[in-house]
């Protein structure tokens, strides 16, 4: 059999279930650039450089994180389009380097450590309680589509803002404290008011007539009005 040939999603989903090296192997080989492109990306927001050893030690974290409990995020993947399993990789691994340089980040400020998983509710507004990691992994990269769809309006800074302020559960002033971020607290609240009203815009008008739940964007940016207000008036963003 030519695994090379497989679909993603249909080799993501024989995975959750199988052991065999071969099919491990070439899932390996299909997402491993993709994390380390991500984890690469996320560690130039907390740090100047990046070790390539560093790189490798979060990634490997990563695929640790795919096979925990029995492998759950795979067994309880379902595709949402052609290589939407990817999209998923992409969150999961934003999400493990985050919080490794989170913690990193905490330890030397003195604070207490807070890590934000992927089964949190650190997008309460956009997300359902009753979702699973794998609908708000989907609704997720769906939000996040839609902010890398229109760069004219939403920078690669602002989207990373937005996802470390909602996602990752950092304050304003601590995001403003981040190498290469270039901006202060004021600045960083004022960015993530602005994605937020403008996602408000994009995907609010779209929720279908009678749907009040669910994890569509749609459904999740009628109540984003309580992000943006979050961000105005959390005191524990304000300087």
């Amino acid at each position: 059999m030519d695994r090379s040939r497989t679909p993603v999603n249909e080799l993501a989903q024989t995975c959750a279930y199988s052991a065999d090296a071969a099919e491990w192997a070439e899932l390996l080989r299909r997402t491993a650039p993709l994390v380390a492109l991500v984890v690469g990306r996320v560690a130039r927001l907390w740090m100047s450089t990046a070790p390539p050893a560093l790189v490798d030690d979060i990634a490997q974290e990563v695929f640790v994180k795919l096979c925990e409990q029995e492998r759950r995020i795979l067994r309880e993947f379902e595709p949402r389009g052609e290589d939407s399993f990817l999209g998923l990789v992409r969150i999961v691994a934003t999400s493990v380097a985050n919080d490794y340089f989170r913690r990193a980040h905490s330890t030397k400020r003195g604070g207490k450590v807070v890590t934000s998983t992927l089964d949190s509710e650190a997008l309460p507004a956009l997300a359902g309680s009753d979702s699973s990691v794998v609908q708000k992994s989907v609704l997720y990269g769906q939000i996040d589509q839609k902010m890398r769809s229109a760069p004219e309006t939403i920078s690669e800074r602002d989207r990373n803002l937005f996802w470390l302020y909602y996602l990752q559960g950092l304050t304003a002033e601590e995001i403003a404290e981040l190498p290469g971020i270039g901006l202060t607290c004021k600045g960083v609240e004022s960015a993530l008011r602005r994605v937020t009203r403008w996602l408000r815009g994009e995907l609010g008008p779209r929720q279908p007539a009678g749907n009040s739940g669910g994890t569509t964007p749609a459904a999740g940016l009628k109540r984003a009005k309580a992000l943006e207000g979050k961000v105005s008036a959390n005191p524990v963003n304000r300087v």
